[in-house]
């Protein structure tokens, strides 16, 4: 079932944070610019992935003076797409960014949003990590084919729980089911809001397996409460002990990318100088104790390398949801 939010509903939503988001904005032609001010929109409440990247940059970019004053302000609602109008409502304005990512792909096809990343300026990726599908340690099921054939003769009967509508752990589970030949509106996803229900929805019995990125779900592997069958990288990732979906014959990759945008409308010229502000960023110390302390992988793309990437991400995504039934 599509969640719908009317357009009316949208406005109210938006037009409630945007005083928020912009209290420490200079006016809509950036004057003073993003070296003097910067203000990170996070699309979701605190606590979650896009705002542990805004705060974590928010740091590195005080702590080595790339910009003088960096604010972060949560702008959550409709699976991120108030935080997106938010922005597109600061034409112009060069000391304002957007953190989203591969959630955002998904959240405007959920919510039938008429936004799009052709509302926006990508300016680049940043990180990425990737899901990992476990099952509880009484699983019946002790290896991946045994799981994948017992869920082919009955994905009713094998639910799956796992984040919110569109994000990548739903994407991770439509996908696993195409590349066994599973119809993906067969799928029995859980859509629950935290790693935390994720986990309890799985040891309870509710889900016979569940989804969710390795940071969520490591301490339980740790302690043998769940057993990890697949990671959907394109090949091992340090730190993570799990085969990944590639290696075990199926064809699986779906990165939970972030990055940032600003707002439409900025010249090249501004466009060029964010750019090279979050380079800085990039490149200290802070930032590189943030991707390890976060079991993140840098994962960079800017110009007409990030614009293809988000095309196809924004095609495939589209795919799989409508075959899922979303």
């Amino acid at each position: 079932m599509k969640l719908k939010v009317s357009a009316a509903v949208l406005a109210a939503l938006t037009l409630a944070t945007v005083p928020i988001a912009v209290v420490d904005a200079t006016d809509s032609t950036g004057a003073g610019g993003p070296r003097s001010s910067l203000t990170l929109i996070v699309p979701g409440s605190a606590g979650g992935g896009y705002d542990a990247l805004a705060r974590e940059s928010q740091q590195a970019l005080r702590a080595n003076g790339i910009s003088g004053n960096v604010q972060v302000v949560n702008v959550p609602g409709a699976s991120g797409t108030v935080g997106m109008q938010t922005l597109t409502e600061m034409a112009g304005q060069d000391d304002t960014l957007l953190v989203l990512g591969s959630a955002m792909v998904g959240g405007i096809e959920i919510t039938q949003s008429s936004l799009s990343f052709d509302d926006v300026t990508p300016i680049t990726s940043s990180t990425t990590d990737y899901s990992v599908i476990v099952l509880p340690d009484d699983s019946p099921y002790e290896t991946t084919e045994e799981f994948i054939e017992a869920w082919k003769q009955d994905p009713e009967g094998h639910p799956i729980a796992g984040g919110a509508l569109g994000n990548s752990d739903h994407i991770a589970v439509i996908s696993l089911a195409r590349a066994v030949g599973i119809d993906p509106a067969d799928v029995n996803y859980i859509a629950y809001s935290g790693g935390g229900e994720v986990l309890a929805s799985l040891l309870s019995g509710t889900a016979a397996a569940g989804v969710s990125g390795f940071g969520e779900m490591s301490d339980q592997i740790d302690a043998q409460t769940v057993r990890g069958i697949g990671v959907t990288a394109p090949e091992r990732v340090n730190g993570i002990d799990m085969p990944t979906f590639n290696e075990q014959g199926i064809d699986v990759v779906v990165p939970n990318w972030r990055g940032f945008v600003a707002p439409p409308g900025i010249s090249a010229e501004q466009q060029d100088e964010i750019g090279e502000i979050l380079s800085e960023m990039m490149g200290t110390e802070e930032w590189n104790q943030a991707v390890e302390r976060n079991q993140w992988e840098e994962f960079i793309m800017t110009g007409t390398e990030l614009d293809d990437f988000i095309d196809a991400e924004v095609s495939n995504t589209k795919s799989l949801l409508e075959e899922a039934g979303e």
